[in-house]
């Protein structure tokens, strides 16, 4: 890390006489001119295939929905910069490095909590905004002041599930968590321990396997032994934990129905996602349409890693436009402090400085899904003002 944090701070240098690091891209023939978004996510393998891909595929369908757009009276359109961050963070530092020193963005994503950690430090240095998932509270605060928040809260998420299995199961008595030993892992297990203590479940040992885990009978069998009533696991060890006999309710962050076809839909028969699905009834008419349009040319459900996405891109084109300005770096971070923003999914904002001391995690409504019948549908929901209430009373110190 330091290696190439020196390495940065050279080229920054360099880069800074000859260039300068900006936002604003040049201008095209017709006149309209670009926004740089650098945006680093992993584009190979499983984290490639279930994450990266969508996640592409939404920044790509939303951006072309958005199109031209103005700012202080001029034209502008995004120019998506992508760098494979390999879903580690070495990756991270790279994809950052890359983005910053060679592209000249100052707006970034970093997809994976790992990448997103080690790149902030590279970010903050060189005043350059930065969108986090699946980092813990401590990465966000009045010391780092350009990290926000880019996706749906695991914390207020975490919330509405155990406020809604403590009223629709209250045979829950003890819950638990199986999952890879990353950033992304811990942040889960920390946010779903502390919400299941709040509401009176025993929180169980949780099991971490290494990332790149292809076997998963023996950390399977783990946690079968502790038999929790609760546990939080994708299809892969779900899979197994049926085999195994265990009888209790999972819940995991992310669903399509290619999760039921690989391991068998009568092993994810009541199985409960935690995190918006872009999947239930009512959604917008405006979100119906992208995500047809998103099908057809993809040959793919429009799930909830595209949806985050197509969010992001929406939130920051108005937060721009609100800013008035698409390179002045501190007045487009007191937009996004202040303003409500308009998505597809209705407006956002960020908030909670009671849980990050500056108020930079985004806010959005909470819903819980329980798979039945081969169907996602919604059995509990939170209002944006409800999710960040029952947040700040269950994780505010």
């Amino acid at each position: 890390m330091k290696k190439w944090l020196s390495v940065a701070a050279v080229m920054l240098l360099c880069l800074a006489l000859v260039i300068g690091v900006a936002c604003g891209g040049g201008e095209d023939e017709e006149g309209v001119k670009e926004v740089k978004f650098g945006i680093g996510l992993p584009l190979s393998g499983l984290y490639g295939a279930v994450i990266g891909i969508p996640a592409k595929q939404g920044f790509e369908i939303a951006n072309e929905y958005i199109g031209e757009f103005a700012v202080a009276g001029e034209s502008y359109k995004w120019n998506l910069i992508f760098e494979d961050n390999g879903w580690d963070s070495e990756g991270g530092v790279a994809s950052a490095t890359k983005l910053i020193f060679e592209n000249g963005v100052n707006i970034m994503t970093q997809i994976g909590g790992d990448p997103a950690l080690a790149a902030q430090t590279t970010c903050e240095e060189s005043g350059v905004i930065l969108f986090t998932s699946g980092v813990p509270l401590e990465a966000y605060g009045p010391d780092k002041p350009h990290t926000f928040l880019g996706q749906t809260f695991v914390y207020a998420n975490s919330a509405a599930l155990f406020k809604y299995i403590s009223e629709a199961h209250p045979e829950v008595k003890t819950a638990s968590m199986v999952f890879e030993d990353t950033a992304i892992g811990r942040v889960t297990g920390e946010a779903a321990a502390a919400a299941a203590e709040y509401y009176g479940i025993e929180w169980l040992d949780a099991e971490y396997y290494p990332p790149g885990t292809v076997e998963f009978y023996p950390v399977a069998t783990k946690m079968a032994s502790k038999n929790p009533d609760l546990c939080y696991m994708d299809t892969r060890v779900l899979g197994a934990m049926r085999e195994l006999g265990w009888e209790g309710i999972p819940f995991y962050t992310l669903w399509t129905s290619t999760y039921g076809d690989s391991i068998g839909w009568d092993k994810v028969q009541g199985y409960l996602i935690f995190y918006p699905v872009p999947l239930a009834e009512g959604l917008p008419e405006a979100l119906r349409e992208m995500a047809a349009e998103y099908e057809q040319r993809f040959g793919a459900e429009f799930t909830q890693l595209s949806l985050y996405y197509v969010t992001q891109l929406y939130f920051l084109t108005d937060a721009l436009k609100k800013a008035g300005t698409v390179d002045d770096v501190d007045q487009i971070i007191a937009t996004l402090e202040t303003e409500t923003l308009d998505t597809p999914v209705g407006p956002v904002k960020f908030g909670l400085p009671g849980l990050d001391g500056i108020g930079h995690l985004l806010i959005l409504p909470c819903s819980i899904g329980e798979i039945g019948d081969h169907e996602y549908h919604v059995v509990f929901e939170l209002s944006t003002d409800e999710a960040e209430a029952l947040a700040v009373e269950i994780f505010g110190k």
